[in-house]
């Protein structure tokens, strides 16, 4: 059975509903099922790397931030 497209079913739904969306029983000549285009590994690896470099941001920024505050006070402290 091959989906064609539509609203995907949603998962938490257990009063069975049903499929929505198009659906062929029979899958045209040359029809070949989309294959996996990234491993598990690979996207466990990329998301764990996405976190690493969302966290090292948010420090910089953070630092950043109070390095701006920082000499603006020495400004504001240090005018005559």
């Amino acid at each position: 059975m091959v989906w064609i497209g539509g609203p995907r079913r949603d998962p938490g739904d257990h009063l069975g509903r049903g499929r929505r969306g198009l659906y062929l029983h029979d899958p045209p000549p040359g029809y070949h099922p989309p294959q996996p285009t990234m491993t598990l590994k690979d996207q466990q690896r990329i998301a764990r790397q996405d976190w690493i470099l969302e966290h090292v941001l948010a420090v910089v920024l953070i630092v950043s931030v109070a390095a701006v505050i920082l000499i603006a006070c020495l400004i504001v402290a240090t005018h005559h």
